[in-house]
């Protein structure tokens, strides 16, 4: 009886090895192809604009973010944390402050053309800034303060003509502050402190004669003040501290 037994169980532990074993592994790899979000079943916004935001969901770990409810599981994005949108059906706000926002902010950014708020500020975000920013010509307040981005600040950012508020301080930008900026027409405030900016203030950012508050300090920039500071009229507050300025201070 014992030898009529043993094979059998041997043969059935065989049989269950074969049949059951694979399966895990199976649902493993199937489980690891999640699809990707499909904006052309959006309705709520155009699509370039629902494909903007995925982009940036997804070239920032937005799986790991800190707050993500509603980020592709629904085809509704203006309900998706951090996003608001107008009744005509195009994203307004992009706020995702303090969120663990890791990696570099994607180009497609630039296709939220109908944009007024964007603040990203105290994140962990990398890499350059995109020049297609340049495109938000709505955008009143580009707020990236506190992160890690490098690179220079692109010249295309001249054109943001609604700009009141632009602050990329506590960075790691390197390269000249780009004479672009002083084409900006209604600009309150510039900040830039603690990055890596080198070389001389541009003269034409005395054109701006809105500028209320312009803070340039601890960087690396060189030369002497530029006289053409004095046109700011409008002017209530300087930093150029912890620089390698030279020269004496324009009467």
């Amino acid at each position: 009886m014992f030898h009529a037994t043993g094979p059998r169980i041997l043969l059935v532990l065989l049989l269950g090895i074969l049949l059951v074993g694979p399966a895990p592994l199976a649902a493993k790899v199937g489980a690891s192809q999640t699809p990707p979000f499909d904006c052309a079943t959006v309705t709520q916004v155009p699509q370039a604009e629902c494909e903007a935001l995925v982009a940036l969901y997804d070239s920032t770990d937005g799986g790991n973010w800190y707050r993500k409810t509603n980020w592709l599981q629904t085809d509704t994005p203006c309900s998706w944390y951090g996003v608001m949108c107008s009744t005509a059906g195009h994203v307004t706000n992009l706020e995702l402050d303090f969120n663990y926002l890791h990696g570099a902010l994607p180009p497609e950014l630039g296709n939220l053309t109908e944009l007024e708020f964007l603040s990203l500020r105290r994140n962990y975000l990398v890499g350059a800034i995109p020049s297609t920013l340049g495109n938000l010509g709505h955008v009143c307040a580009p707020n990236m303060y506190g992160n890690e981005l490098t690179g220079s600040i692109p010249p295309e950012l001249g054109k943001l003509a609604s700009v009141q508020w632009f602050n990329l301080a506590y960075n790691q930008l390197t390269g000249p502050i780009p004479s672009a900026l002083s084409k900006l027409p209604v600009v309150r405030e510039i900040g830039l402190v603690d990055n890596q900016l080198s070389g001389p203030i541009p003269p034409e950012l005395g054109n701006l004669t809105t500028l209320e508050y312009l803070t340039l300090s601890d960087n690396q920039l060189s030369g002497s003040i530029p006289p053409e500071l004095g046109q700011l009229i409008s002017l209530c507050h300087l930093d150029l501290s912890d620089n390698e300025l030279t020269g004496s201070i324009p009467p």
